[in-house]
């Protein structure tokens, strides 16, 4: 049993909770994670006096209350810009196949993740053509009955993590690794790239004031989590470094 600040979150809670984090290497400390900060969240929203009608109201209360993020600045942004061109690229596509190994909540995420890279040794020491015949073997994505072709993809268009790996890989390449996202692993493929024209700061200015809020937002938020965690009384689990999807 977890205790916070003599608050009890018994088995059941957490059980319940790990539903939502099978994607995790340990999904049962995961969910103690999720579930004390967010108990120390509804503490401090009824200290404050800004408890609402329910549980992620009041969170998103205290969060706004207590955790204060400046507003990214135009020098900043282009600061961005300037470091980071290929990101800002119009008419920019890669060719994809990819083979997909779905996470879902009765699938230890371990066990898949070593049956994927399994797969993805076999698909390295096979001919190129024969990723269509695994894609159709192995994928969990409707795109297995194209043999894994997702086709030409655009920035913006997909995953943040998946589109910066397929974006950053040669053409006519096989990823020697995974791909993890929250949809599972992936084993994937390029073809053709067009490489795009890079677009005007003024373009793409507020898009980068967005992801630079959003950004110092989620690291100020950790650090405040950080600070409640080191406040408070927790038996049951080790919740030092914690990270949680609060946060996302």
């Amino acid at each position: 049993m977890i205790v916070v600040n003599g608050v009890s979150i018994d088995d059941t809670q957490v059980q319940a909770e790990m539903a939502r984090h099978q994607s995790e290497s340990d999904p049962q400390q995961s969910a103690g994670h999720e579930l004390v900060l967010r108990e120390l969240l509804l503490q401090r929203a009824r200290e404050l006096g800004v408890a609402q009608h329910d549980d992620d109201a009041s969170i998103q209360a205290v969060l706004a209350a207590e955790v204060q993020t400046p507003t990214a600045d135009e020098a900043s942004c282009r600061r961005y810009y300037e470091q980071h061109p290929d990101r800002f690229l119009s008419g920019a596509l890669v060719e994809v196949w990819h083979i997909l190994f779905q996470l879902t909540p009765r699938v230890d995420p371990p066990r898949l993740r070593a049956r994927a890279g399994e797969v993805l040794q076999e698909v390295h020491q096979a001919p190129a053509q024969a990723f269509a015949d695994y894609a159709r073997q192995y994928s969990n994505c409707l795109s297995a009955q194209e043999g894994g072709r997702l086709g030409d993809i655009g920035r913006g268009e997909t995953l943040p993590e998946f589109e910066e790996t397929v974006f950053a890989m040669p053409a006519h390449t096989l990823l020697n690794k995974l791909v993890q996202t929250r949809h599972g692993f992936h084993i994937v493929r390029t073809g053709r790239k067009a490489e795009g024209s890079l677009m005007t700061f003024d373009a793409v200015h507020a898009r980068i004031a967005s992801w630079l809020s959003q950004t110092s937002e989620r690291r100020a938020t950790h650090q405040y989590l950080q600070w409640l965690v080191g406040q408070a009384r927790i038996e049951g689990v080790d919740i030092s470094g914690a990270d949680s999807p609060l946060l996302q």
